[in-house]
């Protein structure tokens, strides 16, 4: 594989995230240097950089005398997790409520709802149409915390979001329950542009909850 040795570390960090959160790697599967050596052509080093920053981002574990591994949750983790998002998701909404640019939010929010909207119409979706539906899909969220006004907040769901990601790509590969998703934020943009923020966060915290049943569906527990 050829890649741009100015960005090498960048660039294996993103291809193997990419392939740990549409599960090329499986959760629990381990990656060794010599692996990932033959795979790229190239040093250690930026290996090691990428493998830092998924670690950080939680998507590996390092076992001491085994390696690097995906990661991998326990039916307890994944519902400590998707109840963590749940409050967070709808603390993020009431956040958001209080920053000085609602128009730009509003604007941003509908743009997505309409993207979605369009690209679920199609009655033939192609595997990057899908890609894009989980794109959207998260960044209906994520939007949020772009206008919380809390760094500290970001940070912690953009970790903890990767994690989440991991499942959210089985399950949202079935269209119906990607319709059902579309159902859900299409109420929460409702609520929080007809200025009920308090509502919208409340539609916020059930829908992660229902997206933790979908969740465990298809997690291997």
């Amino acid at each position: 594989m050829k890649l741009n040795k100015q960005t090498l570390s960048e660039q294996i960090y993103q291809i193997l995230r990419k392939d740990i959160l549409t599960r090329v790697y499986h959760p629990g599967e381990k990656l060794t240097l010599k692996q990932l050596q033959e795979r790229f052509g190239v040093s250690s080093t930026p290996i090691r950089e990428a493998l830092a920053r998924l670690s950080e981002d939680g998507l590996t574990e390092y076992y001491s005398n085994i390696g690097i591994n995906v990661i991998q949750l326990k039916e307890k983790d994944l519902r400590e997790l998707y109840e963590f998002m749940a409050d967070l998701d709808s603390l993020a909404i009431l956040h958001a409520a209080g920053h000085p640019d609602q128009q730009q939010l509003l604007d941003r929010l509908s743009k997505n709802v309409k993207e979605f909207q369009q690209k679920l119409g199609n009655p033939s979706p192609t595997p990057e149409d899908q890609a894009s539906l989980r794109d959207l899909s998260d960044n209906f969220h994520l939007l949020f915390y772009d206008f919380c006004g809390n760094s500290r907040m970001c940070q912690a769901a953009r970790r903890q979001r990767s994690q989440l990601t991991m499942y959210s790509n089985q399950y949202s590969s079935d269209m119906k329950t990607l319709e059902a998703i579309e159902g859900e934020h299409l109420d929460i943009w409702k609520a929080y542009s007809s200025g009920n923020p308090a509502q919208a966060s409340q539609l916020m915290h059930a829908h992660l909850l229902h997206s933790l049943s979908y969740a465990l569906e298809v997690a291997d527990l």
